[in-house]
């Protein structure tokens, strides 16, 4: 099925003008999506915890391009809803800009522009396909949005959260393991030396690449859309115990050894937690996708679930 899904042959003239056509149909959203990524490439340059946002126009690219070839057919109508969705976009762009142009590029005037791109993208879709094309492309379109920053006041509340948490919830395990530990904050004092748990060992990398690790993987693995809530709730949860276990051995060894040994284990260690965590994912996505084929082979009357992802499939008994 697959084979014949790609299978490529030599276009035909009509056929080449065709897809010109249709590119340029969605030409709006093309334009808002080149604005989002140059506005959002000097955080991917700048800010470490964002290096990972090149990888997402790539994903989501391909998330878009899986629901295009299975795309329905072409209504080409200005309604309600696309001209609504359309002029809200446009607006929040625009506003986006004025302010830019008066403050400069921050993360909170990014959530304008990536409003702006989903609406405009939406509307596009709208246009195209009537609202089938909205339920087709709407999360291939929001996944994009990963690829901005957080606004800062979120942001700042979501790692200090987690920097005191881990600190906490290290000073604990320490405790059970024999080490005698204070907390102070977000700082674990040691008999010999105090661990400071920062930005970097809150845990907030491991968390947006979970994040876009588990929506990906669902979304191309898994057809329930409670199953790929699971995945990501296990994901996070995991990108969670990960960084923990990870500011645990960093403690224990800092005790051991001294604070300079943090320099030699400090990269190695989160490079293997974060392998963990990716690994652990995709070995649930599997057992969740064995899972599924098991129940529709036992109860082949299954018929009808809604995927929140877009399109339909098997899981709702009639």
């Amino acid at each position: 099925m697959m084979q014949c899904r790609w299978a490529m042959r030599e276009p035909s003239k009509s056929g080449r003008l065709g897809l010109v056509q249709e590119l340029l149909l969605w030409a709006p959203a093309l334009m808002a999506f080149c604005l989002l990524c140059d506005k959002a490439s000097w955080f991917w340059v700048n800010v470490p915890e964002m290096q990972f946002g090149w990888a997402i126009p790539l994903l989501g690219g391909y998330l878009i391009w899986e629901r295009w070839l299975d795309r329905g057919v072409r209504v080409e109508k200005w309604g309600v809803a696309s001209v609504g969705l359309m002029f809200l976009g446009c607006a929040s762009i625009f506003v986006t800009q004025i302010y830019q142009a008066a403050y400069g590029l921050t993360a909170a005037s990014m959530s304008g522009v990536g409003l702006g791109f989903l609406l405009i993208g939406l509307a596009n879709a709208s246009y195209i396909h009537g609202f089938a094309g909205i339920r087709q492309f709407w999360f291939g379109f929001a996944f994009l949005l990963l690829a901005i920053p957080i606004p800062s006041i979120i942001y700042e509340r979501i790692v200090g959260t987690l920097q005191n948490s881990v600190a906490w919830m290290t000073v604990e395990l320490l405790a059970l393991y024999g080490i005698p530990a204070q907390l102070q904050g977000s700082l674990v004092q040691l008999p010999s030396c105090t661990v400071g748990v920062n930005e970097a060992c809150s845990g907030i990398r491991s968390l947006q690449s979970t994040l876009m690790a588990s929506l990906f993987i669902g979304s191309l693995t898994l057809k329930w859309w409670f199953a790929q809530i699971a995945l990501l709730v296990f994901g996070l949860l995991l990108a969670i115990i990960g960084n923990l276990v990870r500011v645990f051995y960093l403690s224990v060894s800092a005790s051991r050894e001294g604070v300079e040994v943090l320099d030699s284990v400090h990269d190695t260690a989160g490079w293997s937690i974060l392998l963990f965590t990716i690994v652990g994912v995709v070995l649930l996505s599997w057992i969740l996708g064995k899972i599924e084929q098991w129940v529709i082979t036992v109860s082949p009357g299954v018929v009808g679930l809604k995927s929140p992802v877009g399109g339909d499939v098997q899981g709702k008994r009639v």
